[in-house]
């Protein structure tokens, strides 16, 4: 008997189609609704990395969005999506929170979900885990995290671990991530690959500082030479460092045998200091080391930006200059650019410095001597000896250099004509105008050479308001030191003047500052809080105005730096603000030519 056979069932394509579809679709979704939230990818790095942050309290009202929290925004945001929800700046300044310095960031993420909880999780995990060079909390740390704040719990870099958060804001709906203030420059280890520098040491004085000074030194111009960087390490005990505020910090630099400096016989020293990216705004102080360190801003910088300024100093102990930062940490570069010879040492050696023992400067009333437009890499000369009345003879010109407002970065020298560019820059600018008043010394046929190192060209104007000269020559003055600088102009305080506002010209007395038959004055002048783009010139009352810039400010920023101004009748000083707007004005005498 032949078997049965059966007919197989047939059902339509579509139906066939459908019921796959339905075996799959849940899988779909089940291994979605499964997956691992994604973490964050983290670069390449060498084991060096930075110790865990201090808690530091908010110190000022100032809500805007730092670099390190806009970056570690950015990083949400390019690991989770466009769309998360993050605010990092608020003005609440009437409590404390990192918000109003802008380095705290809130993201929104909320925790009685599963999704939110573990989307969270997946990211502090990513955030404290350890490396794989076995550093804890590795990612923490190069980001400079100070504490985080997410569903009741507290996680300090200050005392690592979890703890519980009792605070009246639980924190279920954000995780809330304070960072440092090296953490709010956007400048850790995880965005340039290199820890930033440690606290500078400083070694023990051996002497005792000598007194500052007061009588009239003659000066001896050099080439630009770096004595001290503190990102290189060059002068430092320790290698790269930075200098820190606080109780005993300090940066101290050799200036007596140091490069072209003499080891004996120096009462002074010339030098060109930049404060290079600060963590936060900061003002630099400096003086002789071991001894009184005057309360002067000396140069004033905004974070992560570069600013530099003229300065002399008295030599204190071990042949040394200190330095001190107001807040925060800061690279520091020392350039020395002449000294005084002390008018006590011996004749010899007096002698043996300089044939003639220095030279003398010879003030003249201040002149535009050139107007330059460089290219980005573009020198040009400028004659300076001879020029404005100074001596065909002169050693070296005091001249304020002005580049003007402009797009792109870079770095501006000025050195002797028919030498070699030195490596230390006169200043460094960025968009907005800078000045810095300084001595350069004079090269082939009486002149500097002025070279623009940037991204783009600018304008640039250079200004003289004196000359070194050969001491045998008549009519020149001698520098004496104010054994404590004396401040006479304060327009916030109303010292002398108040309300010094747009197209304002003024004099102010310098009588209790300096003796009878001063002939020109050294001034430390500060300018902030400008309304408008401002730039100040200062002369001698009695002669007409100049046209030339001796100190420029914008909007925003604190400028300080040195001014060599002529004194008129009744021992006063000149001064005009250029700009449209009004802005506060310091000014301190540091000594007097005569």
């Amino acid at each position: 008997m032949m078997p049965k056979t059966t007919r197989a069932l047939r059902l339509p394509v579509h139906l066939v189609l459908l019921a796959v579809l339905a075996t799959l679709i849940p899988l779909v979704i089940g291994a979605q609704a499964s997956a691992a939230p994604p973490q964050p990818v983290s670069p390449s790095f060498s084991r060096a990395i930075e110790g865990y942050s201090t808690y530091q309290e908010q110190q000022f009202c100032s809500p805007v969005n730092r670099p390190g929290a806009e970056k570690l925004a950015g990083l949400i945001r390019a690991t989770y999506g466009s769309d998360e929800s993050i605010g990092i700046a608020r003005n609440s300044c009437s409590s404390t929170s990192e918000h109003n310095e802008g380095r705290a960031v809130d993201w929104m993420v909320d925790s009685t979900t599963k999704a939110g909880m573990n989307k969270a999780n997946a990211f502090l995990d990513w955030l404290l885990a350890p490396d794989e060079f076995g550093n804890k909390h590795a990612m923490a740390r190069r980001l400079g995290v100070m504490y985080i704040i997410f569903n009741r719990r507290i996680w300090r870099a200050y005392d690592p671990g979890w703890g519980t958060y009792s605070g009246v804001n639980p924190h279920t709906d954000h995780i809330h991530i304070s960072l440092s203030y090296d953490g709010s420059t956007g400048r850790t280890s995880y965005w340039k690959g290199k820890p930033l520098g440690s606290a500078c040491t400083t070694g023990a004085l051996t002497m005792a500082a000598p007194p500052v000074e007061t009588d009239p030194m003659r000066y001896v111009p050099v080439a630009p030479t770096r004595l001290a960087s503190t990102e290189a390490g060059t002068g430092m005990l320790s290698g790269p460092c930075r200098l820190v505020n606080g109780s005993g910090r300090r940066v101290d630099v050799q200036v007596t045998g140091a490069g072209p400096v003499p080891g004996r016989g120096v009462a002074a020293v010339a030098l060109n200091v930049a404060m290079r990216r600060p963590n936060w705004s900061a003002n630099l102080t400096a003086g002789p080391a071991g001894g009184q360190i005057p309360s002067v801003t000396r140069v004033s910088a905004a974070q992560n930006k570069i600013s530099s300024a003229s300065m002399v100093l008295p030599v204190g102990a071990d042949g040394k200059v200190s330095f001190f930062t107001s807040f925060g940490a800061t690279d520091l570069a020392v350039s020395v650019v002449g000294y005084y010879v002390d008018p006590n040492a011996p004749l010899s050696l007096r002698r043996k410095i300089a044939s003639d023992g220095g030279d003398q400067f010879d003030s003249v009333r201040p002149r535009r001597v050139a107007a330059l437009s460089l290219g980005a890499t573009g020198r040009q000369k400028v004659t300076v000896a001879g020029a404005a009345g100074t001596d065909p003879a002169s050693s070296s010109a005091v001249v304020s250099v002005t580049v003007a407002g402009g797009e792109g970065r870079g770095s501006l020298y000025a050195y002797p004509a028919g030498g070699n560019r030195p490596k230390v820059a006169l200043l460094s600018y960025g968009r907005g105008a800078t000045t810095v008043q300084t001595s350069v010394p004079v090269g082939r046929g009486g002149a500097i050479t002025v070279e623009n190192d940037g991204s783009k060209g600018r304008e640039v104007a250079v200004d003289i308001v004196g000359a070194y000269e050969p001491a045998a020559l008549s009519g020149g003055r001698s520098l004496g030191l104010r054994a404590r600088p004396a401040k006479v102009v304060d327009t916030a305080s109303d010292l002398q003047l108040s309300n010094f506002g747009g197209g304002t010209t003024k004099d102010f007395s310098v009588a209790d500052a300096v003796p009878r038959g001063t002939d020109t004055v050294l001034l430390q002048v500060t300018a902030k809080r400008a309304k408008d783009v401002e730039a100040l010139t200062f002369w001698r009352p009695g002669s007409s105005r100049p046209d030339t810039v001796d100190l420029s400010v914008a909007p925003g920023r604190t400028v300080t730096g040195t001014v060599v101004a002529g004194v008129g009748d009744g021992r006063t000083v000149r001064m005009r603000n250029n700009g449209a707007g009004s802005v506060d004005v310091q000014i301190t005498v540091l000594g007097s030519f005569r």
